[in-house]
């Protein structure tokens, strides 16, 4: 009997092997999905942001797979996926002192702006991952659970891998996407022993139901009285040393979860592993040094076993072989600050994914057609590090801290909109060839002083941090540094960048289009070549409908019927400065009065900026005013 050969084995049927695995069935190529252990199973890796969203909502389009595309917004997972996801919606920064509650003025909570392309999520991964694996078999991808493969030959017409079972298991190409115990990284000697990364983390995490939300602990003057609520979307605990996650997946209507998913990650050059305490022991010593944690946890109760680290951080020296490639966690990983390792799996499986189709319809697997997929891999992991590295820094001092961050949360929103140009090119032209236009840009690390403002930014960031470390400078002199820096760049005018007290940014709808009528017409070159698309596009997406439910629970909230502690839909305004839904009652719309956007409210001797033109009603939440006349009906 002859032995079946497929064109593609992929190891690891995590997020990252199996969205792999479903574009290459569905193109129709012979897929083999190995997996060590079984599905359903549990998985870290939790939160979304907007490229992560987007980036699925691509592969999804692109790859004609609807179930990819089902990841990229809360509500198609509610749907079509599983009822145990949450909502994100902000993004929740609080910083700690030790035996201090948290200071209200040391706080960032970034709100991002919502548009009816995708929206973010928290993932309930053992549901994910297994809808993914399911979507992948649907697609003609032959899976097999239960199957430890424990080495390779590659040959001139191929691989073969061998199991502990005794059986080969042959594929003209092999994907590696099983995370840091990659057979392939330790077969062809790519594993570093020592990984040529600054960051240096180890974990602590857990599920737990049973502790309050964040903001039900602080009294109402506390609040930062925005559009979102901090346990919208993913809370941070920073502490001189470390982070906290908090990541609920019971923050939304329609999920049916009690769970959320806690975790601590420590700089092990100030919290060195310890084997004298088990990891809840650990967790809940460092958590009794700050009173606001402890009492947001306080009831919180663990659902599974506690896990403790060693050092997160790997790398491998290549992830292209001979007809063979490190994907993801297989090829490395830095620490899960700012949900960073899903925005690069994305994108890597982007740029992977067409090239390897390419290789397998014309047979040539030569490590040059890779080439640009190993380069990205490489600079993300780089860049990732950089990033991470610094906020650690940081974290030993709050003024330190408000400036890098502010850093990150430039380079996040230029990062988001280089996905968003994308989507609304294609969406206009309808060619699929838009999507490629990602792979021609600058990989991270690479351009020169001047070419990007974005990475100069960063590398300022960097050296100023240098400085700080080695005692040339303090903390508050290297904070000070960045925000003149900041002052200096030409950056959209929806925040004030280099004002260290401007902690929070609630990126509305009228800021949004401020943001692209400043790039089309302010923006150095450099910039505004990311503002080419037409927002009018937008309007060939509806909106998520809304339930009728949500409506008349708008109208309790709005009329205080309902304890401000009832869970809320993911389309619903906490606030009165997002447009609620049309279809309300007189007396609910009544209540909720936005502010007058900022560029109506402009001076007269400051500089006008025009705003985007084409934004439809029906592509972005309406912003409306109330005349200070009328008054509710009761």
């Amino acid at each position: 009997m002859s032995q079946k050969r497929y064109d593609v084995a992929v190891l690891g049927s995590g997020i990252a092997g199996s969205t792999l695995a479903a574009i290459l069935g569905r193109q129709g190529f012979r897929v083999l999905l190995l997996e060590k252990g079984t599905h359903p199973r549990f998985a870290v890796g939790e939160a979304m942001q907007p490229q992560s969203s987007m980036l699925m909502w691509i592969l999804g389009e692109r790859f004609d797979v609807p179930e990819i595309q089902n990841i990229s917004s809360t509500e198609r997972i509610l749907e079509h996926v599983t009822k145990n996801c949450g909502v994100k919606k902000t993004f929740g920064f609080l910083y700690h002192e030790e035996g201090q509650r948290q200071d209200p003025a040391k706080a960032h909570l970034l709100i991002p702006p919502a548009t009816p392309l995708v929206s973010e999520s928290h993932l309930f991964r053992q549901d994910i991952d297994h809808y993914l694996v399911k979507a992948a078999i649907k697609y003609g991808a032959d899976y097999r659970d239960k199957t430890d493969v424990q080495d390779f030959t590659i040959n001139e017409d191929g691989v073969v891998l061998h199991t502990t079972a005794g059986e080969e298991l042959h594929a003209r190409f092999l994907v590696d996407g099983s995370g840091h115990k990659s057979v392939v990284a330790n077969k062809l000697g790519l594993r570093q022993a020592v990984p040529d990364l600054r960051t240096q983390s180890r974990t602590i995490f857990t599920h737990m139901t049973g502790f309050k939300r964040y903001d039900d602990t602080l009294p109402p003057n506390e609040r930062p009285g925005l559009s979102r609520g901090w346990y919208e979307g993913t809370l941070h605990h920073m502490i001189d040393g470390g982070w906290f996650w908090v990541i609920r997946f019971d923050n939304v209507p329609g999920s049916e979860s009690d769970i959320t998913s806690i975790g601590l990650t420590l700089d092990m050059r100030k919290y060195p592993p310890r084997m004298d305490v088990t990891p809840q022991q650990e967790f809940y010593e460092i958590v009794e040094r700050y009173p606001s944690i402890a009492k947001h946890l306080e009831g919180g109760v663990a659902v599974r076993p506690w896990v403790g680290t060693g050092r997160l951080q790997f790398s491998a020296t290549d992830s292209a072989g001979p007809r063979c490639f490190l994907m993801s966690h297989a090829h490395g990983f830095i620490d899960a600050l700012y949900s960073r390792g899903m925005i690069n799996t994305f994108e890597q499986i982007h740029a992977l994914a067409p090239r390897l189709m390419q290789a397998l319809r014309d047979d040539d697997f030569s490590p040059a057609r890779f080439e640009y997929p190993r380069q990205l891999q490489a600079a993300m992991i780089k860049d990732n590090d950089r990033m991470v590295f610094n906020s650690f820094r940081g974290f030993g001092d709050f003024d330190a801290w408000n400036a890098w961050l502010r850093l990150w949360l430039v380079n996040i929103i230029f990062g988001d909109l280089r996905m968003f140009r994308v989507c609304l090119k294609y969406l206009e032209t309808g060619d699929k060839a838009e999507f490629e236009s990602l792979d021609r840009d600058p990989l991270p690390l690479s351009t020169l002083p001047g070419e990007s403002p974005m990475e100069d930014l960063y590398a300022f960031g960097d050296k100023t941090f240098d400085r700080w470390e080695a005692g040339e400078i303090s903390a508050q002199e290297a904070a000070a540094a960045i925000f003149e820096k900041l002052g200096q760049m030409p950056l959209p005018p929806i925040h004030d960048w280099s004002d260290p007290a401007a902690c929070h940014l609630d990126f509305l709808p009228e800021k949004l289009v401020q943001m692209v009528g400043w790039g089309k017409t302010v923006a150095p070159p450099s910039l505004s070549r990311m503002f080419d698309f037409d927002p009018s596009v937008l309007g060939k997406l509806a909106p998520p409908p809304v339930a009728v439910p949500e409506l008349a629970l708008a109208d309790d909230v709005a009329l205080d019927r309902v304890h401000a502690s009832t869970p809320l839909p993911s389309t619903f305004p906490l606030q009165k400065d997002r447009a609620l839904p049309v279809q309300l009652s007189e007396a609910a719309a009544l209540r909720f009065d936005p502010p007058t956007p900022d560029w109506l409210q402009a001076p007269e001797t400051s500089k006008e900026v025009p705003l985007a033109k084409g934004f439809p009603a029906q592509g972005l939440p309406p912003v409306r005013r109330t005349p200070a006349s009328v008054t509710p009906k009761t």
